[in-house]
């Protein structure tokens, strides 16, 4: 028996949901705009529509995230690119000043050439030493160049020294700060002359000059020129510092504080004719 009622049972479940079919259909199309389809659809469009719009504001930063990234590569390929000109304008900067300083300094040694009717022969420094038995310079011109052993050397703001030894194609000179170096020099001002000896990286002592001398703070002082010695006269020298007097001297002692600065040599003029004391 049960097995006889179960097609039944099938056929009246069907029948209920085609019926259930029907009247919701024509419960909804009689309703219009207000049928309860028609309303619950409104809903679900709402609801997704919200739905939506959040999962816009959640995957929108992660979008835009994600194009950053894609950038990455060009932005810094972009920076890179920035740092190399910034590069190479310090790189033409620095080139410029440095031709700049180079003129200004040959432009002084020209003058002070001309100033004082000296020839010579333009020399760069190549090399230093500098120590507690010698102060000297190798510069990259030799006798072949027509330097010899005792010439004069000058920069524009000075004396530098004389040549002490001499190759075919460079030399030595003797630096005035050298502690075995003695310059006959004189003050521009009264015309007192003296023996300036070096003092490494101190102020040159000059010495030898009378008590009754007049001395001026900043007073030039520059080469005697004695008839035979090594330098000509009224090269610059440098200005005194300070004097120093001792009551039972007979003498005063003078600081003078070079003229050239001796930790940027880079341009020289060998002194090889002119005038000579």
């Amino acid at each position: 028996m049960a097995l006889r009622s179960r097609p039944r049972n099938t056929r009246l479940v069907v029948i209920s949901l085609v019926m259930m079919s029907l009247l919701t259909i024509t419960l909804d199309y009689r309703g219009g705009q207000s049928g309860p389809f028609e309303v619950a659809g409104r809903a679900t469009v709402a609801v997704v529509g919200a739905l939506q719009n959040g999962v816009s504001k959640v995957v929108r930063p992660i979008g835009a995230f994600f194009s950053g990234i894609a950038h990455v590569a060009s932005l810094q390929s972009e920076n890179n690119k920035l740092k190399r000109q910034v590069a190479d304008l310090q790189r033409r900067t620095a080139e410029r000043v440095s031709l700049e300083r180079e003129n200004q300094r040959l432009l002084a040694l020209a003058h002070l050439e001309q100033t004082l009717q000296l020839h010579g022969v333009t020399a760069t420094v190549i090399g230093e030493s500098v120590g507690n038995f010698e102060w000297s310079i190798t510069i990259n011109r030799g006798s072949s160049s027509g330097v010899k052993v005792d010439t004069p050397v000058v920069t524009g703001n000075g004396l530098v020294g004389h040549v002490i030894e001499v190759t075919p194609t460079t030399s030595k000179v003797q630096l005035i700060i050298d502690p075995s170096s003695a310059v006959a020099a004189r003050l521009s001002s009264s015309g007192e002359t003296g023996l300036l000896t070096g003092q490494r990286g101190k102020d040159l002592t000059m010495d030898l000059i009378s008590v009754g001398a007049k001395v001026f703070p900043n007073e030039p002082v520059v080469t005697s020129g004695y008839q035979g010695g090594l330098y000509p006269p009224d090269i610059p020298v440098g200005f005194v510092s300070h004097v120093y007097q001792a009551p039972n001297d007979l003498t005063k002692l003078i600081s003078v504080r070079p003229a050239v600065d001796f930790s940027s040599l880079e341009f020289v003029l060998v002194v090889t004719g002119g005038s000579s004391g």
